[in-house]
């Protein structure tokens, strides 16, 4: 009897086992690991220690509003913030949200990644450390970007946070403008165009710039090498800017590449459908794959007519800014109608032209200027003279020598 007893107990006892190692079993399989390669990784970038603060805060608020991909899933939202948190005398701290729905269906921002108070956003040393963080921490082959801040498209920055530069008062704020703690709103902080690229230290799926007149024939080119489509507006972008509410839909939970262009044509119908002064936008979309047979056809145009590129009358041609200081973004296409080109030559710049564009559209204003002539790209204009030296060094211009 005492056997048999004995015999029970065991197996009861190897039952117990068995129920217990199940269950550690089961519950491993309940909690699922996160996947070791993304589909989609979204960075919002909002360089806004300034007078935008209010309004990036609201886009976040947006941003976070609509789709919200889940933690352990194939798409990351990500949000680097550098707003002004109790006026301009006070440093702010960067940090970097993540954005997921938890096993609750809740909305949760985690901070990944916290700066030190008063870093700058506007710096490329900070847009490089957040970049690299990010291909770091999330592995993916489709990295997008969204950039927003004040911008003056390839203009050269008046003031840089790296200590060795020696700027020059001649810039109305190029690429992230934002104030410094120590001296309020009377210093601000940019960044060139070709610094901002070679910051960048993986390949984008795409760069979407909710920012004034960066869209520019010089910024698609300086960026050609590292992201495959850009997003921009060649005149200013009223404070609202870009739809959010829809933002992460279009550009992470659709299905194939980012939905770059519903973003451009999204954003196009909403100020087309306000009035007055609102009724204000210009938006295109570029593949950048198309940039150097552009350049290539440019080059051989400027080359056969200098002498009518160096009498070309800026007044005539239609320009994107609305005051002096932003009267360097010229309409390219008008540009090219200008210099009396055979059809032959017009030809074949549109047809090299027209491969980049994938997406153009204008509301025909700009507030108070008028905008007959849109081909979906910017430049500069010969005799201007300002920016001549600074404009030789971009990319563009060596490739074009349109200024000599």
């Amino acid at each position: 009897m005492d056997r048999i007893i004995e015999e029970m107990k065991k197996r009861i006892l190897r039952g117990i086992a068995l129920l217990v190692t199940a269950g550690m079993f089961f519950s491993c399989d309940k909690v699922p690991s996160e996947p070791e390669t993304r589909d989609k990784v979204l960075l919002y970038y909002a360089a806004g220690f300034n007078n935008l603060s209010s309004s990036l805060e609201e886009d976040i608020d947006q941003l976070c509003s609509g789709y919200i991909p889940e933690k352990t899933g194939n798409n990351v939202l990500l949000v680097f913030q550098n707003l002004v948190e109790s006026g301009y005398s006070t440093a702010a701290t960067p940090t970097l949200f993540r954005v997921y729905k938890n096993d609750a269906g809740t909305t949760v921002k985690e901070t990944v990644l916290t700066l030190t108070p008063g870093t700058l956003a506007a710096s490329v040393n900070t847009l490089r450390q957040v970049l690299t963080y990010v291909s770091t921490t999330w592995k993916s082959d489709s990295y997008g970007l969204i950039f927003s801040s004040h911008a003056t498209g390839w203009l050269p920055a008046e003031h840089k946070e790296e200590p060795d530069y020696q700027g020059e008062n001649i810039s109305p704020s190029s690429i992230g403008s934002e104030y410094s703690p120590e001296t309020g709103t009377s210093l601000s902080y940019e960044m060139d165009l070709d610094d901002f690229a070679d910051a960048i230290p993986m390949h984008l799926d795409y760069i979407l710039f909710d920012a004034c007149f960066m869209g520019g024939v010089e910024v698609a080119y300086q960026l050609r090498d590292v992201c495959d489509r850009v997003a921009f507006s060649q005149a200013e972008v009223l404070a609202d800017g870009f739809d959010y509410t829809t933002m992460a839909s279009c550009l992470l939970e659709s299905f194939g590449s980012p939905n770059l262009k519903k973003v451009c044509k999204s954003y196009y119908e909403h100020y087309n459908s306000l009035s007055g002064e609102e009724q204000s936008a210009t938006v295109s979309m570029i593949d950048c794959s198309g940039l150097d047979a552009l350049a290539e056809v440019c080059r051989t145009i400027f080359s056969a007519h200098r002498a009518e590129l160096d009498q070309l009358d800026p007044d005539e041609i239609q320009c994107f800014g609305r005051y002096s200081i932003h009267r360097y973004f010229y309409d390219l296409e008008d540009i090219m109608d200008h210099l009396g080109l055979s059809a032959q030559e017009m030809a074949d710049f549109r047809n090299v032209m027209y491969d980049c564009i994938i997406y153009k559209a204008t509301t025909g204003k700009m507030i108070n200027l008028e905008i007959d002539k849109f081909c979906g790209l910017s430049s500069y204009c010969t005799n201007k003279s300002v920016y001549d030296d600074f404009y030789r060094t971009l990319a563009w211009n060596q490739a074009t020598g349109m200024i000599e």
